[in-house]
């Protein structure tokens, strides 16, 4: 492995932040966790290397995303959004944001080293390339 990357973290759940937080840990990252919208964007300008954002949380996460891939600062940091697995109109609102990934609270418990790993290697992929 490379060296350790900062992973913004974002959401106002306690449970989903710790567990990302310490798995974001144990693969040999560095964790950042916010939990508005406010300290989201002001976290992204200081240029983490990916982002995970709770779409459920009490911020306003799809106005955050769309605002971090209008802006050309920080429209490359890949962000995966997770929500639960009934909600398909908030995960096709976080795609249409510009979300670069969108799993459930499922797959974010149960396959979250693998969700990282495919995050962390858009982030190492040669000038994060956009073909």
């Amino acid at each position: 492995m490379s060296a350790p990357l900062t992973i913004l973290i974002a959401g106002d759940d306690l449970l989903f932040a710790a567990r990302i937080e310490a798995a974001v840990t144990r693969l040999g990252h560095r964790p950042r966790v916010v939990r508005t919208t406010s300290a989201f964007q002001t976290a992204l300008h200081e240029r983490p290397d990916a982002a995970i954002v709770n779409l459920a949380s009490e911020m306003d996460a799809i106005e955050a995303i769309r605002r971090a891939k209008a802006d050309p600062a920080t429209r490359t940091i890949p962000v995966l959004g997770f929500c639960g697995h009934a909600d398909a109109a908030r995960r096709r609102a976080a795609q249409e944001a510009g979300c670069d990934r969108v799993a459930t609270n499922g797959e974010i418990s149960s396959h979250l080293p693998r969700l990282l790993e495919i995050l962390v290697e858009r982030v190492q992929a040669p000038e994060n390339s956009t073909a």
